[in-house]
């Protein structure tokens, strides 16, 4: 199970409906946004249930919380590989971060907000 995968995978139990989007990490918050352009849009700021794409990194997950300062992820993936299913079921975790040190550890980020 690749990141994208994992990702997907929360989306739809958050959101209940498939987020559209299937490439690179790096890609997915547009692909939800060009999959779904009236239930999203692509931000700067996060918002609860977005959807990140860190640029410099190809890596994706869901924001679950956001106080204006703090966001709180989801992200899977966490050892680089492309694990078998019982693998990848373990390899996630939530993390709360300020805004400026994850955009630091994305090199650059852009979140698919719900409107």
């Amino acid at each position: 199970m690749t990141l994208p995968k994992k990702a997907w995978g929360r989306f739809y139990e958050i959101h209940g409906y498939s987020p559209g989007f299937t490439g690179d990490g790096w890609k997915c918050a547009k692909q939800l946004v060009n999959a779904h352009p009236d239930k999203f849009k692509i931000s700067s700021t996060p918002a609860v249930g977005a959807i990140f794409s860190c640029i410099g990194r190809n890596h994706v997950g869901i924001v679950i919380g956001w106080d204006g300062t703090n966001i709180t992820i989801q992200e899977g993936n966490l050892d680089g590989k492309t694990n078998s299913f019982a693998e990848a079921k373990k390899d996630w975790h939530t993390v709360t971060y300020t805004l400026s040190q994850f955009v630091s550890i994305c090199h650059g980020v852009e979140f698919a907000i719900p409107i």
